[in-house]
């Protein structure tokens, strides 16, 4: 196999140097002239008739010596065998993309002799014998898996449980009611889903422009005026329809849970775009794109109707096709590029609403990413200063940018924890200057109560799930250290676990709770509860039964919040006793919040059932053991 010297050879010179008639060193990520002048360093690929960054080449060697690397690791160690519990997965191989950013420093407080265990877990189909999906450590499921093994092992719960298996070739029906609504496709139906639709999904993801879409209105309503079947529509008639159908759809998915006659209604307007998708999507185009991610979007409310993974790569591919991951080009100059600020906003919020997709929807299932951060320049869509003077409903689109930037530095967490084919270890130190890092992003966003609306939660379900994720690795090895019953083995391989996690866990599901009992009319009453959300209630439910398992193992010490920690020169933290206060309220909305989705996604009952199974066993244990 080509060595990385040998690519760097066969490089044709950069467009730049080419144009400049100066000689290119062709290194990677950019030649030494590109990098001198702060240019992007991009070369044309005559196989695929395009302009490729040089970063991206070298994004795409380092993707491919992880991937030997993980060959060959998983060639010496044998693929974990345990049942899946959540038909929610992809049917594709893990493919992870690993940045050129400077590797973060390690403070190794593990033994390099034992390097620590790969968490990563292949998870057979039963329906395919042949076939496994990965999840890796960063996924809930490789948390799930933990915390049943280690509770089985120390039988506090049964280890010949099998939960149910659902009937031979069963799958998640969908309703196919296209009509629920007398104002079904009238015109100001049709315009208050649109408004909703700006108020909630938009601003966490920017596709769609606001002004633009009383245009697709406007065909919209004549070309149902003209009966003219969907499928017949071509161009800009099928983009205008296409659009608005799908902005009904998830405007009504994001109100269908206030009622099951909206998802009636999402999938009617579904249905009525579905003859488009062929036509939206065959052309390399801006239009293109908002349809893939509109399709993106409405995927992420109903998983079973469609691979949100192949969406996702047709959408990064072309995202980077047409420039949107560079500010390059977008001042009117060179193709692509338009002088209009308006374009050059929307070209911004799309980008970086993709970017948010995607990472958060890798990393829920321990998938390493396509748009690596090597090739990113593109500007965040807005910068929030201050909240003086701003109403809730301005406060939400500025708020939303601040996101973009928690979901940049949750993705050097991912690089630095969770791609290594052999798992690192960091040392408190690390662990408390990323800890303060974060509480630095949450501090710029500190609003009072009556300011939240649909930025500000995700925000905050931001905040809090991130600190669950980067306790994540520490959590599996503390489980797996502690699942032997006897104590006499010798020394321990971790000897503290912390506590933040274990808050945040609790907030996380007091946050969502706030959000599922809102009102329909109230702000956070249209906050888009996507199979995402489901996961972080999951997520905080398992790494509570985490820690109420390792309390009652007993041998691991906690340590101080981060934000009150000090590390002595040894590395030693502090330690104190944890307060459980508030944990069987916390496991109670856990419950609450895990039934919803089991109802709002029938594919999940498993999550319900197994937070019952152990939630069920190990307070109970808690309070006769009086921890609690």
């Amino acid at each position: 196999m080509a060595s990385r010297e040998l690519v760097q050879q066969l490089l044709p010179t950069c467009q730049r140097c080419r144009r400049l008639r100066r000689k290119c060193d062709t290194q990677l990520p950019d030649c030494r002239l590109c990098q001198k002048a702060g240019a992007e360093c991009t070369f044309f690929d005559h196989a695929l008739q395009q302009s490729l960054p040089r970063a991206y080449v070298q994004s795409l060697l380092t993707r491919l010596e992880h991937l030997k690397a993980v060959r060959d690791t998983l060639s010496t160690s044998p693929h974990s065998t345990h049942q899946q519990s959540s038909p929610i997965a992809s049917q594709h191989q893990v493919s992870p993309v690993i940045s050129t950013h400077p590797q973060i420093p390690q403070h190794s407080h593990v033994s390099p002799l034992q390097p620590p265990t790969s968490f990563d877990k292949h998870f057979p189909i039963s329906s395919q014998p042949t076939r496994t999906r990965f999840f890796g450590a960063s996924s809930v499921f490789t948390l799930s898996v933990s915390v049943l093994h280690h509770a089985s092992t120390k039988t506090i719960i049964s280890s010949d449980y099998s939960p149910p298996s659902p009937p031979s070739g069963a799958t998640q029906v969908e309703p196919k009611q296209h009509l629920s609504y007398d104002s079904y496709g009238q015109p100001e139906a049709v315009r208050s889903h649109c408004k909703l639709y700006f108020a909630s999904s938009n601003i966490l993801y920017g596709i769609v422009d606001e002004e633009s879409c009383t245009a697709d209105m406007a065909a919209y309503f004549e070309l149902r005026g003209r009966r003219i079947p969907a499928s017949d529509l071509h161009g800009p008639d099928a983009h205008a329809y296409f659009r608005v159908s799908m902005i009904c759809a998830i405007a009504c998915a994001t109100l269908s849970r206030h009622g099951a006659e909206r998802g009636a209604e999402s999938m009617a307007y579904y249905h009525d775009a579905l003859p488009c998708v062929e036509e939206v999507t065959s052309e390399v185009g801006p239009a293109s794109l908002q349809a893939l991610l509109l399709l993106t979007v409405f995927c992420l409310f109903y998983p079973k109707l469609g691979d949100i993974w192949k969406v996702l790569d047709y959408a990064c591919r072309l995202s980077v096709e047409l420039g949107y991951h560079t500010e390059a080009g977008s001042d009117g100059e060179g193709e692509g590029g338009s002088g209009d600020e308006a374009e050059r906003k929307l070209r911004r919020s799309t980008f970086w609403g993709l970017y948010a997709i995607e990472r958060i929807t890798g990393q829920l299932f321990g998938r390493g990413s396509d748009l690596p951060e090597s090739i990113i320049t593109t500007e965040y869509p807005s910068i929030l200063t201050t909240t003086s003077g701003l109403d809730q409903e301005a406060l939400q689109p500025i708020s939303i940018g601040h996101h973009y930037r928690l979901v940049y530095l949750r993705s050097e967490l991912f690089k630095a924890l969770y791609l290594p084919a052999i798992p690192q270890s960091y040392d408190w130190t690390w662990y408390k200057e990323r800890c303060a890092t974060l509480r630095d992003w949450k501090t710029g966003l500190d609003i009072s109560e009556d300011l939240a609306g649909v930025a500000t939660i995700t925000c905050d379900v931001g905040y809090h799930s991130t600190m669950c994720f980067i306790f994540q690795p520490m959590m599996l090895r503390a489980l797996k250290a502690t699942e032997e019953q006897s104590a006499d083995e010798g020394e321990l391989e971790i000897s503290a676990v912390p506590q933040d996690n274990y808050h945040s866990a609790v907030a996380l599901l007091r946050t969502y709770e706030k959000v599922i009992r809102a009102k329909e009319s109230a702000p956070l009453g249209i906050y888009p509860m996507t199979f995402l959300s489901a996961h972080y209630i999951y997520l905080a439910g398992l790494t509570l039964m985490a820690h109420a398992l390792l309390a009652l193992d007993g041998r691991l010490d906690v340590v101080k919040r981060m934000e009150d920690l000090e590390v002595d020169v040894d590395g030693n933290p502090e330690f104190e006793k944890p307060d459980w206060t508030g944990v069987w309220e916390a496991s109670n909305s856990c419950l609450v919040l895990l039934q919803w989705c089991a109802e709002r996604w029938p594919g999940m009952e498993g999550m319900r059932d197994i937070y019952l199974r152990v939630a069920g066993r190990v307070l109970p244990e808690m309070a006769r053991k009086g921890l609690l």
